[in-house]
């Protein structure tokens, strides 16, 4: 009998499936960020061309921005923060402080200057 249940259900299984994927898929794209930080940098680049004015820019920046700003409520959303509330710490670096020090080099005398002081 279960046999002849599963190949009864078997469509309806695969259809299942694919609607799951598209749901997926159309969630993952409406939720990308990345078009619009494209975006952005296009927009840079053309300003330090000249191909369009500071006017121009500060107008289709903001529009970016508010796209980005869209997301990221979606995302908060998403992940079962209020986006109208402002978080404490994170994404805003709020009470961030202290000094953070680095050292970063290649090769064999990498540092040295640092170590002799």
């Amino acid at each position: 009998m279960l046999l002849i249940d599963d190949i009864l259900f078997a469509p309806m299984a695969g259809w299942r499936f694919i609607m799951n994927t598209l749901i997926k898929t159309a969630e993952e794209q409406w939720n990308d960020d990345a078009p619009l930080k494209e975006r952005l940098m296009e927009l840079q680049i053309a300003l330090d061309q000249g191909d369009i004015t500071e006017e121009q820019y500060i107008e289709e920046e903001a529009a970016v921005l508010r796209g980005l700003r869209e997301i990221q409520e979606r995302k908060m959303a998403a992940a079962g923060f209020d986006p109208n509330e402002a978080p404490e710490e994170g994404l805003t670096g709020a009470g961030v402080t202290g000094t953070v020090e680095a050292n970063l080099g290649w090769g064999p005398g990498a540092g040295a200057d640092e170590k002799k002081k």
